[in-house]
């Protein structure tokens, strides 16, 4: 594939009509009756719209051996018009890189981050030494504060079918053919998932606010596979009275690791 860097392209945000957008902050409805302009837009679409950047870059290459981190830094609003910004591309001798930044149409930088494509293939965890566990049938429920370092995640088995993957795509507003032949999934849908497995392995006293997540790829991985989430906490703190967690997670392909993700959120 490939293209000129430095590079920018313009996106504008949609949200879709997921059911379980109504009566949260992601309804334009709700928002605006909470003050805010509309629906605050989930950071997991920012993602993805950075990646794109990295497919029509690297195409499958960068399924097998590509990287990405991004930090959200402003919320993003439904109805917005953002610019992804794609820097020169620079070689730190392992990895091409380019760094990203994200603005919206009033010139404010929401996300700033990096997109990657290692040289060679990056060895992945070996599975057998990742631990696999359900999540609980009632999660506990956690303070602010008091999440332990190491705690284990946990996760649901569960077959991404090929409407799954649809779905997500039309989400996501992701339309290039390589979603088609070869037809592996997204990155922002993989992120998204083990995002979601991990979150529901706890009760948190507020709503999870999304901050930074860095993602690594080992394979593709298509519609029909069973995939899992293993990982642990890897840490935890406070800054100006608002607890943070960060996680460290594999997402496995019929048992084999596609990807690690690490995640900072905000739970308290």
């Amino acid at each position: 594939m490939g293209t000129t860097f430095p590079r920018d392209y313009d996106v504008h945000i949609l949200l879709d009509d997921a059911p379980h957008y109504k009566g949260s902050i992601h309804d334009d409805e709700v928002a605006r009756a909470r003050g805010y302009k509309a629906a605050l837009v989930p950071g997991a679409f920012i993602y993805g719209h950075i990646s794109r950047g990295a497919i029509e870059t690297w195409g499958s290459d960068w399924a097998e051996r590509g990287a990405m981190a991004v930090r959200f830094r402003k919320p993003v609003y439904n109805h917005d018009d953002i610019r992804v910004s794609l820097g020169p591309l620079e070689d730190d001798g392992t990895h091409l890189r380019s760094a990203a930044s994200v603005r919206n149409g009033g010139g404010d930088e929401v996300a700033t981050g990096w997109i990657a494509l290692a040289h060679e293939p990056v060895q992945p965890p070996d599975a057998k030494t990742l631990k696999i566990l359900d999540l609980p049938e009632n999660p506990p429920a956690v303070k602010a504060g008091d999440l332990p370092i190491g705690a284990p995640l946990h996760s649901r088995q569960r077959v991404l079918t090929a409407e799954d993957f649809q779905v997500s795509l039309s989400a996501f507003a992701e339309t290039h053919p390589i979603y088609s032949d070869p037809g592996f999934v997204h990155s922002g849908m993989l992120m998204r998932t083990a995002m979601g497995d991990v979150n529901s392995g706890w009760k948190f006293p507020a709503a999870i606010v999304l901050v930074e997540a860095e993602t690594q790829h080992f394979r593709p991985v298509y519609p029909g596979q069973t995939i899992r989430t293993t990982g642990q906490v890897a840490d935890t703190y406070e800054r100006k009275g608002k607890h943070y967690f960060v996680t460290d997670e594999v997402l496995l392909a019929d048992g084999v690791p596609a990807a690690r993700f690490r995640r900072t959120q905000i739970y308290g």
